[in-house]
């Protein structure tokens, strides 16, 4: 009889029982998927604050760079006459990063601009930078405006970078974690299985035992009744090789013989019987060797002692057959008797 646990392990439908095999070992992906995304977005966000710092530092440097080289000029050559030609000359057509570069003077109160490249945009305190520059003749103010677009565009492609290989690396060690532990699932299923088959082994271990008692005493029983009937029965009983060697006496040949059963194993049995009965006991042997059939004798056996007495006995003589290799011996039973 199987155990209440295999039983209701086979009872359970296959979802249920492939619920119960995972059910302890999904948290190990998901914490892994938790905190793979936790470090990617952590990861994501420091790198994009860097980049950002990093573009931040780029634009004042090249904000100090177009005032530098507005300083070089001007040592170099006076921007009279004509101060619009002259900044533009200093000022490149294109400034990567830059949206606007605008000077204005601080000589006198006025809302034009001496020189303006790019669009007109709103100041942004936040973003802009402003240098004065301070020339023998001229006291100006340089304003910078970076393109946030450009500064977005970077700090984005950083981020998108960043989320697309802490992705990646997540989803591999989630994968990894899944093929583990669907390697677990799948020896702890065998294990159950091999458990299951274990009880039913033992199961049936402990009646093969039983059984075994039961035939065990089942047959010390039919020894000790086989052993009580020839007793009761006052015969003497043996068995006899093909050669006609006693294997077995009972011991009742020491009451009518006066010799021990185990003086006798290994004799001749012919040996303990009279010489007038000898002839008639190897054709009863032929007999029932030939016949297969249980054969009758009245004979003389010898006693021990010194004067070797006869004792008349009825002999009863059956031939053994085996089905593997025929002939073994001969089964016999002597009755003391008168003839």
């Amino acid at each position: 009889m199987d155990s209440p646990r295999s039983a209701n392990h086979f009872e359970r439908s296959p979802v249920q029982r492939t619920w119960s095999l995972w059910r302890p070992f999904l948290w190990v992906p998901l914490l892994v998927l938790a905190f793979g995304l936790a470090v990617t977005a952590s990861t994501a966000y420091l790198m994009a604050d860097h980049t950002r710092t990093l573009a931040q530092q780029a634009y004042s440097a090249q904000h100090d760079a177009l005032v530098s080289r507005l300083h070089a000029r001007a040592a170099a050559q006076s921007p009279e006459p004509k101060i619009e030609d002259w900044l533009a000359s200093v000022f490149p057509d294109a400034s990567p990063n830059l949206l606007t570069i605008r000077v204005d003077t601080l000589e006198r109160h006025s809302k034009t601009p001496l020189f303006l490249r790019g669009t007109s945009a709103p100041l942004d305190g936040s973003l802009s930078l402003r240098s004065e520059v301070n020339l023998p003749d001229h006291h100006w103010l340089i304003t910078t405006i970076p393109d946030t677009a450009v500064l977005r565009a970077q700090t984005n492609r950083v981020r998108i970078v960043t989320w697309l290989a802490g992705a990646l690396i997540t989803a591999l060690g989630v994968a990894l974690t899944l093929l583990l532990c669907a390697r677990i699932v799948r020896l702890r299923g065998q294990l159950g299985g091999q458990q299951v088959l274990t009880e039913k082994l033992e199961q049936q271990l402990d009646n093969n035992q039983v059984e075994k008692s039961i035939l065990r005493q089942a047959l010390n029983d039919s020894e000790q009744r086989s052993r009580d009937l020839v007793a009761l029965s006052g015969a003497i009983v043996g068995e006899l090789d093909e050669q006609g060697r006693i294997g077995f006496v009972s011991a009742e040949v020491a009451e009518w013989l006066q010799r021990a059963p185990a003086d006798l194993a290994g004799t001749r049995f012919e040996e303990l019987v009279s010489a007038r009965s000898q002839p008639n006991l190897q054709r009863t042997l032929e007999a029932a060797r030939s016949e297969k059939a249980l054969q009758r004798i009245d004979l003389d056996l010898l006693s021990a002692g010194p004067e070797a007495n006869a004792v008349p006995v009825t002999l009863r003589v059956l031939a053994l057959q085996d089905p593997l290799h025929g002939f073994t011996g001969y089964r016999l039973s002597a009755r003391p008797g008168m003839h």
